[in-house]
């Protein structure tokens, strides 16, 4: 089962922690991402190797990340029959405000956390009763 995420404490704890929680975050929540999306013939790489590349490309590569994530999201919703607004384009739009870009992606990845739950949760078989 994936847990859905709570934007408050995210936002609490990254605050407390002066941004560790926020690595710790998203790290998760990448692969996380990747359970649900499997099967769409891309897969996230490390969230840790994210911030390197964004260092590396002046932080620039952020913006490429959020919407590579988004539009993933946004292209699997249909198979969970979950309707999503937007795609990776408006979330880059609302970049320049990173805590409302944040606050899109938890969103949408709540959603289909919920629809995956139920999907693996049908799928799997009733668990055997053993009588004792």
């Amino acid at each position: 089962m994936i847990k859905k995420r709570k934007i408050g404490l995210y936002i609490f704890l990254s605050i407390i922690t002066l941004g560790i929680y926020d690595i710790v975050f998203w790290y998760k929540w990448t692969e996380d991402l990747n359970k649900i999306c499997d099967g769409d013939d891309k897969d996230s790489g490390n969230y840790l190797l994210v911030l390197l590349l964004d260092v590396f490309s002046l932080f620039i590569y952020v913006f490429v990340w959020n919407y590579q994530m988004v539009e993933r999201m946004y292209q699997k919703a249909p198979d969970y029959n979950v309707q999503l607004k937007h795609g990776g384009m408006f979330v880059i739009l609302w970049r320049v405000l990173p805590l409302v870009s944040s606050v899109y992606k938890i969103k949408y990845f709540n959603r289909l956390a919920e629809a995956y739950n139920a999907t693996v949760a049908a799928e799997a078989p009733e668990a055997e009763v053993v009588a004792e």
